[in-house]
């Protein structure tokens, strides 16, 4: 072997020895770090920094002080390993940058792992740790003023998980980065908004009062509500939103964001799509809210769940046509509980999805059971929350309770809210016609009252609509509501839909409706939601 290449193999096998004892001591010392919460990138530039300095003392201390040493000296032969040794020396230097190259990357990977160590990793925001340390330092400066003052708002998108579970979890990314975007868009410079976890996010409002809180929130609201366009596919989310002001809710950030969390619940459970204020009344209330979901998912073992049937009548002749399931609990000490306490809250923690199918069963054998009994047949409508029009089994769920419980589909009415057109248009479509392929009948219930496009009512294969109650209500008082109600109703005809008004409470609603040519109806005016025993009377003299 040349004297050129024991040089390049001795030092070779060198610098192979410094990295491999390198990229041991770095996987041991990586896992300890990662254990302890430390970076192991930076204790990976930690370690090769000395590999880098180790070859850099060979070239400058070892190689060419023997180079210069072999040139002082005389001879062809010396001449030749004058000239091996520069090639050593090169291939040192090589080996040296690309040392300095690994070394910068790691440096590059270290401020990037440092970034994301206080940022979300999906938006780029600030994440829960940054936020309460840019936080507390605007409190800090607003407490000196004379008179201090600052919003927390917590954010909450309605219905994220169905988007999510429904078309998959890149999409939902996607969404959640367009909301960050548009918040962004919408803010001051010195706000600070957050992305803590999921589908949550907190605001930071200095020195914003009351009133222009507010408007900020309202704005925010408005913008987050129209529709988003990801790959040519529209989204609908809208937010509710929870408030807290310093500082009469609290004097730091944990307290005001709790309270700001405990609104927004509030806010929720009150319909979505809007704000509320934190009151110290709210502690009780989610202490409550608390109970009731706790209870709710034992409600179902322990039979607490019963189904109440309201009639549905012919406007004209007064006969019944057919029966809306309604939902009842009766939990062991809270009594009865209002379905517009937890039905949102089954909705929210999944429960609904069970509870549902339950319904769907009990109504189907009820109905047949009357129909058996040689009653009037009669379809008995039931309700079908969003969470479960995302179930990718919903078609065959359906299919099966009607075979078990042997009920005519034509008997059957699925309500289904405007919601459900925030999803893929033509996944809705091809849903809606599986199941109209059964022999039931598909209704929009509460109509008017969600989704603002009218576009689908053409495309949807649906056989009627339910006029939300809340125009019903004020239609003799509110000219608004009246030119609403005359407007669905004129639009229902002209499409082949039936229009059912819920509500129904009083003989001058009742007159209007008429007038309007409105073609059935439901409410305390014809009777009241009934169990099945206090409803056989009715059902036999009809």
């Amino acid at each position: 072997m040349s004297f050129r290449n024991k040089i390049i193999a001795l030092f070779t096998a060198a610098v192979a020895l410094l990295i491999a004892m390198n990229n041991i001591l770095l996987h041991r010392l990586a896992a300890l770090a990662d254990d302890a919460g430390f970076s192991p990138y930076l204790l990976s530039v930690a370690i090769v920094f000395p590999t880098v300095i180790i070859g850099y003392f060979m070239a400058e201390y070892l190689v060419r002080p023997i180079r210069g040493m072999l040139k002082r000296l005389q001879g062809e032969k010396m001449g030749r390993s004058v000239d091996e040794l520069d090639a050593v020396a090169e291939h040192i230097d090589f080996i040296r940058q690309q040392m300095h190259q690994y070394q910068d990357e790691l440096m590059n990977k270290s401020k990037q792992i440092d970034f994301y160590s206080h940022h979300d990793f999906l938006t780029g925001l600030p994440n829960r740790l940054l936020f309460k340390e840019q936080s507390r330092n605007a409190l800090e400066l607003s407490s000196g003023h004379e008179k201090p003052t600052a919003a927390v708002l917590f954010l909450d998108l309605d219905r994220f998980k169905i988007i999510n579970d429904m078309f998959g979890h890149t999409k939902g990314d996607d969404l959640l980065r367009a909301v960050a975007r548009r918040l962004l868009q919408h803010i001051r410079p010195n706000d600070i908004v957050s992305r803590i976890e999921g589908d949550e996010f907190v605001l930071l409002l200095p020195d914003s009062d009351r009133e222009e809180t507010m408007m900020t929130a309202q704005l925010l609201i408005d913008e987050l509500s129209k529709s988003f366009v990801l790959e040519g596919n529209e989204f609908y989310v809208t937010p509710s939103m929870g408030i807290s002001m310093f500082p009469d809710d609290g004097e730091d950030v944990e307290t005001l964001v709790k309270h700001a969390d405990t609104a927004m619940y509030l806010a929720k459970e009150q319909g979505r799509n809007h704000y509320r204020f934190y009151t110290s009344d709210m502690n009780e209330r989610m202490t409550k809210q608390v109970e009731l979901e706790k209870g709710l998912r034992k409600a179902l073992e322990r039979q607490e769940l019963s189904v109440h049937y309201q009639p549905q009548v012919d406007l004209d002749s007064g006969r019944i046509t057919g029966m809306e399931a309604l939902l009842r609990w009766s939990h062991p000490e809270l009594g009865n509980v209002s379905p517009a306490e937890f039905v949102p809250l089954a909705e929210e923690n999944g429960m609904i999805v069970p509870i549902g199918e339950w319904i769907l069963r009990k109504a189907c054998l009820q109905n047949k059971e009357w129909l058996d009994a040689g009653l009037l047949p009669m379809r008995v409508a039931v309700n079908l929350s969003a969470r479960q029009f995302q179930q990718q089994n919903l078609v065959e769920v359906v299919t099966r309770i009607l075979d078990d419980t042997g009920m005519p589909a034509q008997y059957l009415d699925l309500e289904i809210t405007e919601s459900v057109a925030m999803f893929n248009e033509g996944l809705v479509i091809a849903k809606l016609h599986d199941l109209k392929s059964l022999g039931i009948k598909i209704s929009i219930d509460d109509f008017g009252t969600g989704y603002s496009s009218l576009s689908y009512l053409k495309k949807f294969p649906i056989d009627s609509l339910k006029i939300d109650k809340s125009f019903v209500a004020h239609v003799m008082h509110d000219r608004d509501d009246a030119e609403i109600i005359s407007m669905i109703i004129s639009m229902a005809r002209n499409l082949r839909f039936s229009v059912i008004a819920e509500g129904v409470e009083n003989e001058e609603q009742l007159q209007f409706l008429r007038q309007q040519q409105c073609t059935e109806g439901q409410g305390y005016l014809f009777s009241k939601p009934m169990d099945p025993m206090e409803l056989k009377p009715l059902l036999v003299k009809a």
